[in-house]
């Protein structure tokens, strides 16, 4: 198994790549899921990553930085030395905001190259030192009272997504005994969405693991926060650009290329992602 669980506010779960399964030059595709989680590959110069997002190619031959994915991006990967390792770190819904000076708003549904990262870590135990200093940078602060109170709200959001009235941000605010506004701030300063948008977003990757679990049908949608099935079948023609027939025999596909992989993009707990 080589996906990795981490038991900590940050980082998630790490996936390495089985490059050995692959020959040069080999071409991997598949599409994203749309993710309140950020990423970081660790590339070791063993392949190119390409993700197409909104229009924009983005390639990159070294190590990635990934915004939150409120679309679903479509990625390439092309292999060119199989003896190296291909590592992703996911991280949590609040991790990445210590991570660069970029704002994080600029980083939803945007990929930016992990130069904007400030740390240096020898080629030997390469993923396991760079998790640990990324864990020791991201607790530098993390016991600031509006980041503890943002975990807080979203872990309420994570629990009852699906039942929050039209007006969540208000109901949400109310529920904390907060203003509406200082609720905003704190999504925006350490989420980089909008409240709206991360309930949306949820939905979204809910009702994308129902279909990787073969679990669609009219109650899953009602489940996860929609009105019916025409109206996901609607976002969902929206998200992904096809219709859900298309997908669901794309994802069949990809899930006998590469199981684990669309395992570790799919199956994220949504619930510890705070």
């Amino acid at each position: 198994m080589k996906i990795i669980c981490h038991q900590n506010p940050f980082i998630h779960s790490v996936y390495h790549i089985p490059t050995h399964q692959y020959n040069e030059n080999t071409e991997f595709k598949f599409m994203g899921a749309p993710s309140i989680h950020e990423h970081i590959i660790l590339n070791d110069n063993c392949a190119v990553i390409s993700f197409e997002l909104n229009g924009k190619e983005y390639t990159f031959e070294g190590d990635v930085v990934c915004g939150k994915f409120t679309q679903a991006p479509k990625i390439k990967i092309l292999f060119k030395k199989s003896c190296r390792k291909l590592t992703i770190i996911r991280l949590s819904s609040c991790g990445m905001f210590r991570l660069t000076s970029a704002p994080m708003v600029s980083m939803v549904n945007h990929v930016a190259p992990g130069s904007i990262i400030d740390i240096r870590v020898d080629n030997e135990q390469r993923s396991e030192q760079y998790i640990q200093l990324v864990d020791n940078l991201l607790n530098e602060k993390s016991h600031h009272p509006s980041y503890v109170l943002t975990r807080e709200i979203v872990k309420y959001v994570n629990a009852n997504f699906a039942h929050l009235p039209s007006n969540a941000t208000k109901a949400v605010a109310e529920h904390f005994g907060i203003s509406e506004s200082s609720l905003r701030r704190y999504f925006k300063k350490y989420l980089g969405i909008n409240l709206s948008t991360y309930i949306i977003t949820i939905k979204r990757k809910k009702m994308v693991q129902s279909i990787y679990e073969d679990n669609y049908d009219s109650l899953s949608v009602r489940e996860n926060g929609y009105y019916d099935q025409s109206h996901f079948l609607n976002d969902f023609k929206r998200l992904y650009g096809v219709p859900l027939k298309q997908y669901l025999n794309d994802i069949q596909r990809m899930k006998r290329q590469s199981p684990e992989l669309m395992q570790f993009l799919y199956h994220c707990n949504i619930e510890t992602a705070i």
